[in-house]
């Protein structure tokens, strides 16, 4: 991986101390005024600046509650970390899960750009907090200190939904996910899968894959459930071809949804930021394609792609949109479908 950026690491320990010093002070102070419980506490740094010019990021820690990102089993609680370690390493860490690894440049430079993106120094030296609420909405602290000695603190009410709380999920996830380590990631679906259907529309052309209940007239070695692909709209005009099923076909067809992450992409696309409900999937959009409802995008009338998985736990997958963004970006795992599926049919 190339690196985006240092992370000097005795600069981060001189910055580091600097930072506890500077964050314990401030935690102290606040801690001796005292809150009422359930009451509405809001103090704030006139002298804090609102913005930082570095982006050379030296130490982080966001502790969130995040209702649309969690990891194993649904546990939805994140102390996020970058922060040099007794010998003096600058190392990642979540410590709900447990896992840690010497940071990098890129994951530096890209939690230095989330910061930016959200503007999140606008809340430098804010103290916001109504006590009192659900542990979703408890009071959470978020720190980060740069290379030139500008450093970031506010202590506000979480948000479960917070676009910049998810950003910085992603960042981490997808980081320690690169390094080998999946474990801020969600369970996998362990059942088998037992159903799948595929239909997909270009243009004038469409092909389906599914199974398909015959009669014995139809059967194949004796075999009334077959493996069906329909084609119509190919210069040879529509065809309907059926086969038996491998052994081995729904492992295989599981592999290939495995490794493409849709069940993750699927999970974690439901939430409409923009319109604060859960109709993203309604609007076409399931997480590949970065957008949702709010970009507006439009249908497009000569392209579908409808996908139904379904696997023996219950659990269902159902994607149904005609967003180009999404079909396109979906294409290498339509083409790893394909790929498998078509040459059963010769």
């Amino acid at each position: 991986m190339k690196r985006k950026g240092l992370c000097v690491m005795t600069a981060a320990l001189c910055l580091t101390s600097l930072f506890g010093l500077f964050f314990s002070a401030c935690r102290k102070e606040t801690e001796e005024e005292g809150h009422i419980s359930g009451g509405h506490t809001v103090q704030t740094d006139p002298d804090a600046p609102k913005t930082v010019r570095s982006t050379e990021l030296t130490a982080f820690s966001a502790d969130l509650y995040l209702d649309n990102r969690w990891w194993g089993d649904e546990n939805h609680g994140f102390v996020f970390s970058v922060a040099a370690d007794e010998g003096g390493v600058l190392t990642a860490a979540e410590e709900k899960t447990g896992v840690r690894l010497p940071a990098d440049g890129d994951l530096c430079a890209a939690l230095a750009s989330v910061i930016a993106e959200y503007d999140l120094a606008a809340m430098n030296g804010l103290y916001d907090v109504t006590a009192g609420l659900p542990t979703e909405f408890e009071a959470h602290t978020f720190r980060a200190a740069y290379a030139s000695g500008e450093t970031i603190s506010f202590t506000v009410n979480n948000d479960p939904v917070s676009p910049w709380g998810e950003a910085v999920y992603d960042v981490f996830a997808s980081w320690f996910a690169e390094h080998g380590n999946e474990a801020l990631y969600p369970a996998r679906e362990e059942s088998p899968l037992v159903r799948f259907s595929l239909t997909v529309i270009d243009g004038g052309k469409a092909v389906w894959y599914d199974e398909n209940t015959v009669g014995a007239e139809d059967a194949i070695d004796g075999e009334t459930t077959l493996l069906a692909r329909e084609t119509s709209g190919l210069p040879g005009g529509n065809e309907r071809k059926l086969v038996r099923f491998p052994a081995d076909h729904y492992e295989k067809l599981a592999a290939v949804l495995s490794a493409s992450g849709l069940e993750r992409k699927y999970e974690f696309s439901r939430y409409d930021p923009a319109a604060g409900d859960y109709g993203n999937h309604d609007a076409g959009y399931y997480g590949w394609s970065g957008l949702t409802a709010a970009d507006g995008e439009e249908d497009d009338e000569n392209r579908a792609l409808s996908l139904y998985l379904e696997y023996e736990s219950g659990y269902s997958i159902v994607v149904d949109t005609r967003k180009p963004s999404e079909i396109d970006a979906m294409k290498p795992l339509l083409d790893a479908l394909t790929a498998y599926l078509d040459p059963l049919f010769r």
